[in-house]
């Protein structure tokens, strides 16, 4: 009996000891790890802001990729959210939403593991290089007065720092594996102003050919009132981009002459721009012209400037 009590004393005193100790740990968690991974940081960036694409890149899922998920309403951005359920012990059950989205350079995110805590994560996204990202991964959490979870505390890093550098290796993968987007020379140029024939029509963004045919049957018309008021063309054909209503692409055809035209039927006369514009060439198939807009755009912004009219080519 005395051996058993001599027992219990040790245990008490050693759980004591213990219960001291934890008194003394910290009581937040700080994990971080940080790669330079491929691409520019608008790419690593968008597949951490949609939680849809994290089933692509996480350790988490990797470790189980029979885990259910349920997604809110909202697809990426502040406020979207994921909630899922495993029997991966691993991977566990709980939470996950972003608190706070910067574009292209911050994004955070509030976990709820259920019964293993609460965390705060953030990724930064930096440029490193012409075509690399600098993206710094980091947890924090708060163990407050929860004496077992400070010891589990000291061991965080060792737990979680793995599945990082796991995680920030599957981004540099699919990120190095998605096509590259194009690069575009753009330029200032000053642009006379000259006389035109047009016309105005609209086609299916869907329907492949549509635009195409209707740009022939366009050009049509303006050629067959250029041979009847005896003008000639003084330039390629153009296009002019008027507005995109859904599916719905409204544009006007048009064909700078050698001399003032007049208006007639659906053929409208009139001068094209005159003065400063951005200039770029696009060579490649007609429904990708689209990035070679939203370069244009974007640099008109480089440049402290604002679009003035509608876009031509």
């Amino acid at each position: 009996m005395r051996t058993l009590k001599n027992i219990g004393l040790v245990l008490l005193g050693i759980i004591l000891l213990l219960v001291i100790i934890s008194l003394f740990l910290p009581s937040k968690v700080h994990v971080e790890r940080t790669a330079v991974i491929s691409g520019k940081p608008e790419m690593s960036f968008a597949l951490v802001n949609d939680l849809h694409n994290w089933e692509k890149w996480s350790p988490w899922h990797r470790k189980d990729p029979n885990m259910k998920i349920t997604y809110n309403d909202t697809a990426s951005g502040m406020g979207a959210s994921y909630s899922w359920t495993s029997d991966n012990s691993q991977v566990g059950n709980g939470s996950l939403k972003i608190s706070k989205s910067n574009p292209v350079s911050f994004v955070e995110t509030q976990m709820n593991f259920m019964e293993n805590g609460t965390g705060t994560a953030g990724f930064n996204f930096e440029p490193a290089g012409t075509d690399s990202t600098k993206i710094t991964w980091t947890m924090d959490s708060d163990m407050g007065w929860n004496l077992i979870g400070r010891f589990f505390g000291l061991m965080m890093d060792k737990f979680v720092g793995p599945d990082f550098e796991a995680g920030l290796h599957n981004l540099d993968s699919l990120v190095a594996s998605m096509p590259k987007a194009p690069t575009y020379e753009i330029t200032a140029v000053n642009v006379d102003s000259k006389p035109y024939l047009g016309v105005t029509d609209s086609a299916s963004m869907s329907d492949k050919g549509a635009i195409g045919a209707k740009y022939g049957e366009m050009y049509g018309i303006i050629g067959a009132e250029m041979k009847k008021q005896k003008l000639n063309m003084a330039n390629a054909p153009m296009g002019i981009m008027l507005k995109i209503d859904g599916d719905k692409f409204v544009w006007e055809a048009g064909m700078e002459t050698d001399k003032p035209g007049k208006s007639s039927g659906r053929v409208i006369a009139g001068n094209t721009y005159a003065g400063e514009a951005a200039f770029v060439k696009y060579f490649g198939a007609y429904e990708k012209t689209q990035s070679a807009y939203e370069a244009v755009y974007k640099w008109i912004g480089e440049q402290g400037k604002s679009p003035n009219g509608n876009a031509w080519e």
